[in-house]
């Protein structure tokens, strides 16, 4: 994929010293200070490495803006929702992104309630990033995927673990494991030298 533009550069700049600046605790003191060595790169090099072509995305879990809203910056021609139960969290997201001109829609609520409204089966990814285990995570996201859509989770290093507990809730679930950090096509190679996401990727069945 082709590097950022001067305008994306720009926007993360500006992404990132609002982060810095903020007076909430939207990350935590470690998070902050890794913000432009880690967090950045990771969450761009993950934007990267979404499908091609306008997807409608939700994002759950979005606090800070990782990876919801440099996601919005990476790749504009997504259809970006974010969802965050904290409500500074989510008035942190939703200034963000009026200040740096990204036409985004902030949620804020508790996914297993917003699950049964009209956001029900209306996305076509769903993306979370160190929000919780894949045993509790699925049941959170698979519900707002349409049929076919898919779940991509950023995880840790002990991520096949959390797999391997993960498997009865994907059996009740009759989802499928469609890829993992052992795949070589999960993580993007982040062109500017940066960390690539570890990412599970689960599909929610068709109809």
């Amino acid at each position: 994929m082709e590097s950022l533009t001067p305008r994306q550069s720009d926007a993360l700049e500006a992404f990132t010293r609002a982060v810095e600046t903020s007076p909430h605790n939207l990350v935590s003191k470690l998070a902050r200070s890794e913000l432009r060595t880690r967090h950045i790169p990771e969450s761009v090099a993950f934007a990267r490495g979404l499908p091609a072509g306008a997807q409608r995305l939700l994002d759950i879990g979005s606090g800070g803006g990782f990876p919801g809203l440099v996601v919005a910056i990476v790749r504009p021609e997504y259809e970006i929702h974010l969802l965050d139960s904290t409500r500074k969290k989510a008035d942190f997201l939703r200034d963000a992104a009026a200040r740096l001109g990204l036409a985004v829609t902030v949620h804020n609520g508790r996914a297993e309630d917003l699950a049964r409204g009209e956001l029900a089966a209306s996305f076509d990814l769903v993306t979370a990033r160190a929000v919780a285990s894949l045993e509790r995570l699925i049941p959170w996201t698979l519900p707002f995927l349409r049929p076919g859509g898919v779940l991509h989770a950023i995880k840790g290093e002990r991520w096949s673990e959390e797999l391997a507990a993960a498997e009865p809730v994907v059996r009740r679930y009759g989802a499928r494991v469609v890829a993992t950090p052992n795949d070589a096509d999960t993580a993007a190679a982040d062109t500017d030298g940066g960390p690539s996401p570890l990412v599970v990727r689960i599909a929610r069945p068709p109809i």
